[in-house]
């Protein structure tokens, strides 16, 4: 690697090498003290290093890249300082750092050795590392504490962690090996602990081994992804393909204990291009500390200080300096330069590279900057806010749409997709929570799930900012969920998406849902959208109990009874299924009767291995009684299910399922719900709901007259197209059509039919508009994860404004038609 540009950068670029440094021993107070009684009674009351002493080591680092065997292609920096170890009290220590150098290769010798000289910034490197000191402590022998000064930069106290890691060494025991679960800079690890050498009953040389891969903060660094690329979060799977290793070699002197030597290896091996795992691609870190003097001291002073912090590394983040917010500026002028000209061929690498310029932004650049990236190109600078995908970004992009009034659907659509990001920051979800809060649409509220959900799977204990959010949605299903009745839906609809975080956060909130249930007071939409909204919470005995009165209640309408039915199945005790089959045969809906009686027959039959000890359940509930037959599926509501259950040679064994429920309106034997859903068991896995799609309506006997009726459009619509393709029918046909519709071959021809067919629209269009306006709204679940759902009215929506350009008798007023479409946007669009 050639030398930095400034001796700042060098610094900065430093710790990315180093935080492969240290992974050293790290965890309990006998790392540096320990006590008698909290090991064993016959190590005494010794300690590692004895307090009022001073510990003088020589330490060295080096890391080095690249193939062993290729000197060309490696690169390589060292660090030499002198640490001084202060123990002004019993476990507690200061850490001086002096004399530091920092080199780089510059070339090979005849042998492949590497040749170093000092880098231009070593100086002020070193000037860095003696400029604090750091202070540390182990209190009660548990948990490494630092106590660093306030202005320590964060990659020179991530060096000293490294330092400090390498004389960390556990307390030796009567046993020759063992495995520890130690803190180290990595976090909680599990060591193979070996003492290798006694004397004297005194353990002299030890050696520990680490799987750096199986350490709790061993994390790998994400980089910005695309909210619309195909395959996302696969940071961590991909990390696997590198092994990350280390190894210590410790030397201790047999009269005082402390640690004469210590000798750390790192090695992180890229497996793909390996060789027996061993060779090939790999990054190398080694640490050596050497004892050089054990001077006492007289100082007892120890302050702690107020900032207290852990031996795990932090993340560094460099600044951006100034050149690199000008080469994005300059990518972004270029871009635009081929629009004017264009050179299209070139715009897809131009708008990676902007992209990846973006990335590298801190959040200070990127503020300065997007007002001149606006002034550019606002389309541009979207498209590439959106696909950057880091929390710069994301946050400035929505504060930016806010900022300008931009249009609804705009918002929309871009906060939809932030939200798909994986492992979302806190100040990403307080963004999509505010834009949700104001816009109060679908697309931002059903965004604010899927943000939550992925930001709950990296923070599981509660954030203030979730917190907030669980406050926010319980405050509007408060008075038994009464407010608006379509935002209430709304609300109840993206609790069910996340309702598993949210009960976490706030239990009152299922509460509040259990008394929407069993209220009178909303609609029967509201109702079974809080029926819906339980579907990811956990199943308690009270909530079963309501579940289960709900649908006993004769009163309540069939298809709230059968939602309750449906939701009380997830999970029935055998007391619940016993009640149900009892008091089925009596059952006066005949639709309630038909659909249970279908589904548990479902379940006897099925083979699905998740639904077993449902099917037990059952099968001891039908000992003393009979199912009721199933009636007539073109006019009852039904369950249907079709499963398939395999079992494969040396894997647990594997089931599919797709399951439909038809609910039909007991009036008219209509259909009026409809779900289909498909399920996958594999692997010893859960079950998994891979797809569901569900339709409600109600009012379509109308729509459905106009429709198909004899005089209804696609009667007269397709028997015309059929007429009229290739000029010819059989003559048998053609006497039926011209019976019927009043149309010859000879009189009528392509263009008359034509405007037949949008004379036949029209004739739609007034037909529906003096019936009944029907309601309906789909959904569509994928894993599990409500994307969101559409209604009949957005449907009707952009007919009309497709309709804009038909002829003047088809032609809606304009004016009409831009009421229209910014109502569709206000109301959040399609979702």
């Amino acid at each position: 690697m050639g030398p930095p540009r400034s001796a700042l950068l060098a610094l900065l670029a430093l710790p990315a090498l180093l935080l492969l440094l240290a992974g050293a021993r790290a965890g309990e107070c006998s790392y540096f003290c320990y006590v008698a009684d909290v090991f064993l009674p016959t190590l005494g009351d010794a300690t590692r290093f004895k307090h009022l002493r001073k510990y003088t080591y020589n330490y060295e680092a080096e890391s080095s890249s690249g193939v062993p065997g290729t000197a060309d292609s490696r690169s390589a920096t060292r660090i030499n300082c002198k640490v001084e170890l202060e123990v002004p009290q019993p476990c507690s220590f200061i850490l001086k750092t002096s004399q530091c150098t920092l080199k780089e290769v510059y070339g090979f010798n005849p042998e492949g050795k590497a040749l170093l000289k000092k880098t231009k910034n070593s100086e002020e490197f070193a000037a860095a590392m003696s400029r604090y000191e750091l202070k540390l402590a182990i209190p009660e022998g548990k948990r490494v504490f630092l106590y660093p000064e306030k202005d320590e930069p964060t990659y020179i106290l991530n060096i000293k962690r490294g330092i400090i890691s390498a004389l960390l060494v556990p307390p030796e025991t009567e046993e020759a090996e063992q495995v520890l679960f130690l803190d180290t800079v990595y976090g909680n690890c599990s060591t193979h602990f070996t003492v290798k050498t006694r004397k004297s009953n005194v353990a002299t040389e030890i050696s520990t081994e680490r799987d750096l891969g199986q350490c709790d903060r061993f994390k790998p660094i994400r980089t910005g992804i695309s909210p619309l690329a195909l395959i996302k979060g696969m940071t961590r799977p991909l990390s696997t393909l590198i092994s990350s290793s280390q190894s210590c070699q410790y030397t201790l002197d047999a009269k005082r204990k402390h640690v004469a030597e210590a000798i750390c290896k790192e090695q992180h091996l890229f497996l793909p291009f390996s060789y027996k795992n061993k060779y090939g691609m790999v990054a190398q870190v080694t640490q050596t500390l050497k004892l050089e003097d054990t001077p006492k001291i007289n100082s007892r002073f120890f302050g702690e200080g107020t900032k207290k912090m852990g031996l795990a590394f932090e993340s560094t983040k460099s600044t951006s300096p100034p050149k690199q917010a000008e080469a994005v500026l300059k990518t972004l002028q270029e871009l635009k330069k081929l629009t004017i000209s264009e050179q299209n061929t070139q715009r897809a690498n131009l708008f990676n590279k902007l992209v990846t310029e973006l990335r590298g932004l801190s959040d200070e650049a990127v503020t300065s900057l997007l007002p001149q990236l606006i002034e550019v190109s606002s389309p541009i600078t979207l498209q590439a806010l959106v696909q950057c995908g880091q929390p710069q970004c994301s946050t400035h992009i929505l504060q930016w749409l806010k900022r300008v009034h931009a249009n609804p659907l705009l918002i929309d659509v871009v906060t939809y997709l932030v939200a798909l990001i994986p492992e979302p920051s806190a100040q990403q979800l307080r963004e999509i929570f505010n834009m949700a809060r104001d816009q109060r649409s679908r697309a931002t509220l059903y965004a604010l799930s899927h943000a939550v959900n992925n930001y709950h799977k990296t923070n599981p204990t509660g954030t203030q900012e979730l917190l907030d959010i669980a406050n926010y949605l319980m405050e509007q299903i408060q008075d038994d969920c009464t407010g608006d009745e379509d935002y209430t839906y709304l609300i109840l609809r993206v609790i069910g998406n996340m309702g598993q975080t949210m009960e976490q956060l706030t239990p009152e909130l299922k509460s509040s849902i259990l008394k929407c249930v069993q209220s009178t007071k909303p609609s029967l939409m509201i109702q079974k959208a809080a029926i819906q909204a339980l579907r990811k919470m956990e199943p308690k005995d009270k909530d079963q109990e309501v579940l289960l009165q709900t649908f006993l209640g004769d009163a309540s309408p069939g298809d709230k009874r059968l939602a309750a039915y449906l939701m009380l199945m997830r999970s029935p005790s055998q007391a619940d299924i016993n009640k149900i089959v009892q008091l089925l045969p009596w059952e006066q809906n005949e639709q309630v009767k038909n659909f249970v009686a279908s589904h548990i027959a479902n379940i006897l039959n099925s083979e699905e291995l998740d639904i077993q000890d449902l099917k037990k359940l059952v099968k001891e509930a039908l000992k003393e009684s009979q199912l009721p037959t199933v009636m007539d599926f073109r006019k009852f509501s039904r369950n249907y299910q079709l499963y398939k259950s395999v079992s494969l040679p040396s894997l647990d064994p594997a089931s599919a399922k797709i399951e439909g429920n038809l609910i039909f309106d007991p009036n008219n034997y209509l259909p009026k719900e409809s779900m289909l859903k498909t399920t996958l068991t594999a692997f010893g896995f859960a079950s998994a709901d891979l797809i569901e799609i569900g339709l409600e309506g109600k009012g379509f006997e109308p729509t459905l007259e106009a429709l198909f009726g004899k005089q209804g459009f696609f009667p007269d619509s397709v028997n015309k197209a059929l007429y009229w393709v290739n000029g010819q029918v059989p003559d048998g046909v053609s006497k039926v059509l011209v019976d019927h519709f009043g149309y010859t071959k000879d009189d009528k021809r392509e263009q008359d039919m034509v405007n037949g067919m949008m004379l036949s629209v029209e004739k739609l269009i007034k037909d529906l508009k003096s019936k009944e306006v029907p309601e309906a709204r789909a959904y569509l679940r994928i894993l599990g994860e409500e994307l969101g759902f559409a209604r009949l009215h957005d449907l009707q929506l952009l007919g009309k404004l497709l309709l804009m350009d038909r002829p003047d008798s088809l032609t809606i007023p304009a004016a009409q038609a831009r009421k229209d479409a910014c109502t569709f946007f206000k109301d959040g669009g399609l979702p």
